[in-house]
């Protein structure tokens, strides 16, 4: 029996992870959307829902995967307006589960563009492969539709109808197996449709994932060398210190060497316990100062051992995620980046100076890692010049500063090509660029 010809039921499929949670009549849907029957199984969140059309022999003919949203309560949200008889109108077809290739509507094939956002995609995978799921769900009939039982043909003769079926058995048979291609090409099609925005949504995710933690060990690395810098600092004053405190024993030494030398004439007795005193206490200061001092010494050179050992391995660290990210790149894209090549898409940016440019497929990495350094190399400048033009071309304004530092900030001219921009001279205003004219010739 056709699908023109054949009854159609609506229904509407609740899924849960990758299985039917529940089934309903079109008019139970009804009235969950206008908040009749609240869900609180589902409330606060999205459900994945299915509205598919079943003949009267439990076959479906049509779906439309489509998202719904619940408030706190668990009740529909009143705003929801996909419309499914409009976007059924214009499906594309997909693929046979039982009466010749459906209707479908879905994330990876929309009519209406702008309810793309209002859809997913269904589960293709053996095991979970959600149309296997609603064939035998509409086929178990849980929901009690009408069967319409299949009409009984009269028999005609036999050796008649013989000779007919030898006949079509050819063009028959023919004709079933061009379908059989046709559904398939089309399925396979919607699966690599559905594959393909999966793995871009996971490389996205990767990719944000790679930055957020490669920011953390730059910071990390920041932190890391102020404190270095605060070390090297404090280790200076220790020194500095170290030279005062040796100073002052020198000092120390001429005041009791000249000591000694006066009461050397008539009291040698003195002169001897003077000495020794002198002795022991010079040693015991020197003792002390240098031991104080080297032990500050020994931890600051272990401490800034430690951060240098630190700085290192985390230099080691961003490098190695740099080329992961490199490598994630070209090994989790690379796939889907050759299968859009040989497809003859390339791949066009747009960058100030550079324009439009081509990026092909061995040059995506170094474009990713880094697009201005990418953009510098086909402006034919360096990177550092590639920035400085890049500041004057968002803001072409003269950057000559006066004897107190002010800068004179009047709009110029664009250099529209950072091959023609030389600094000093074409960030300057018209004044201060013949200004700086006379000055190179009164220097000559």
């Amino acid at each position: 029996m056709s699908q023109e010809t054949s009854p159609q039921n609506e229904a509407v499929f609740l899924f849960s992870g990758d299985a039917i949670d529940r089934e309903m009549l079109y008019p139970e849907f009804e009235a969950i959307l206008d908040g009749f029957v609240p869900m609180p199984e589902n409330a606060g969140g999205t459900a994945k829902a299915v509205y598919v059309r079943i003949d009267g022999e439990l076959r479906i003919t049509a779906a439309v995967f489509f998202l719904l949203n619940f408030d706190p309560s668990g009740r529909a949200d009143p705003h929801w307006n996909v419309p499914l008889e409009q976007m059924l109108a214009m499906a594309a077809r997909g693929p046979d589960l039982g009466a010749g290739p459906i209707r479908l509507v879905c994330f990876s094939q929309c009519p209406i563009e702008w309810q793309q956002k209002n859809l997913w995609d269904p589960q293709m995978e053996p095991g979970k492969n959600s149309f296997v799921l609603m064939r035998k769900a509409a086929k178990a009939n849980r929901l009690g539709l009408i069967v319409q039982e299949a009409p009984v043909k009269a028999q005609a003769d036999q050796a008649k109808s013989q000779r007919q079926l030898q006949q079509k058995l050819h063009q028959h048979y023919s004709q079933e197996l061009r379908d059989r291609m046709a559904h398939m090409l089309r399925e396979q099609r919607l699966r690599i449709t559905t594959l393909n925005n999966r793995q871009t949504k996971n490389i996205q995710k990767l990719q944000l994932e790679h930055q957020r933690r490669l920011q953390l060990y730059r910071d990390k690395l920041h932190e890391l060398q102020e404190k270095n810098q605060e070390l090297t600092r404090r280790h200076q004053l220790l020194l500095e210190k170290f030279d005062s405190q040796v100073q002052k024993i020198e000092g120390m030494r001429e005041y009791f060497s000249h000591k000694l030398a006066a009461a050397h004439e008539g009291e040698n007795s003195q002169l001897h316990a003077l000495q020794e005193n002198y002795e022991m206490e010079l040693a015991a200061r020197v003792q002390a100062a240098t031991t104080e001092l080297q032990e500050r010494l020994d931890m600051r050179e272990v401490e800034l051992f430690y951060r240098h050992q630190q700085e290192r391995n985390l230099k080691d660290e961003i490098a190695r995620l740099k080329d992961e990210n490199q490598s994630l790149v070209n090994q989790s894209g690379g796939q889907l980046l050759n299968k859009l090549s040989e497809a003859g898409i390339t791949f066009v940016t747009y960058q100030p100076g550079a324009e439009h440019m081509t990026i092909s497929l061995a040059d995506m990495g170094r474009y990713l890692s880094d697009p201005k350094a990418y953009a510098a190399e086909q402006c034919g400048v360096d990177v550092e010049h590639y920035r400085e033009w890049l500041q004057h071309f968002a803001h072409p304004r003269c950057g000559a500063e006066d004897s107190k530092g002010q800068v004179c900030g009047r709009t110029i001219t664009r250099v529209t090509h950072p091959g023609d921009f030389h600094q000093g001279e074409s960030d300057r205003c018209s004044e201060h660029h013949e200004l700086d004219q006379r000055r190179v010739g009164e220097r000559q």
